[in-house]
């Protein structure tokens, strides 16, 4: 954490020492720009935007009621990732809790922001290769895989949150694999990343 701190200030240094402070002033004034016209009017389009907050100012929700879902959408995130990463958690599944829990915490990322799944099924498959799919665990996941590629289309067409639900639906699936084991499986007990099934 310090380490990240101290990078984040040396780089505003060196950005005011090559270019001025016009260049953060400049920051400063487009972030009102960012927040107003293209997060909370949905300038970019709201079928293009996958987040919780855009789901809610698609369907008519207020602003004050779009930001107050994704801080619940937020802070649930949040506390699931805590717990995984420090209950005995397969290290493989809090990776993905976090990747997808990182998404459904913004309230702006676009579609292609969504390409943050892959890896993140790529550590629930691993996992399950070991441990055995569900018989419906296969389909569901490649439903979420497909789900970048098509949650635009297809959020334009229906005025269906497709992505949100998609990714709403994978935590919960990575949850649901957790929660049983969270006291039993010895692999998060090292805090590293185990390898993979050969």
């Amino acid at each position: 954490m310090g380490a990240a701190g101290a990078t984040i200030v040396a780089m505003t240094l060196a950005t005011v020492w090559a270019f001025g402070w016009e260049t953060w002033r400049g920051f400063f004034d487009m972030m009102h720009f960012s927040r107003v016209v293209i997060s909370e009017q949905g300038a970019t389009g709201w079928y293009k935007i996958q987040t919780i907050f855009s789901a809610v100012r698609m369907w008519g929700g207020s602003i004050p009621l779009a930001y107050g879902v994704q801080a619940i959408s937020t802070f649930g995130c949040a506390a699931i990732i805590a717990w995984m990463w420090f209950a005995r958690v397969d290290r493989r599944l809090a990776a993905a809790a976090l990747m997808t829990g990182a998404l459904l915490s913004t309230p702006y990322a676009l579609d292609y922001d969504m390409m943050l799944l892959g890896p993140a099924l790529a550590f629930v498959i691993a996992h399950r290769l070991e441990k055995g799919f569900a018989p419906w665990e296969k389909t569901t996941l490649a439903v979420i895989w497909a789900t970048p590629l098509l949650a635009r289309d297809l959020t334009m067409a229906t005025f269906i949150p497709v992505g949100q639900i998609a990714m709403i639906v994978f935590l919960a699936l990575i949850l649901r694999r957790a929660w049983p084991n969270a006291r039993q499986d010895p692999v998060a007990a090292t805090g590293a990343l185990p390898s993979m099934p050969r």
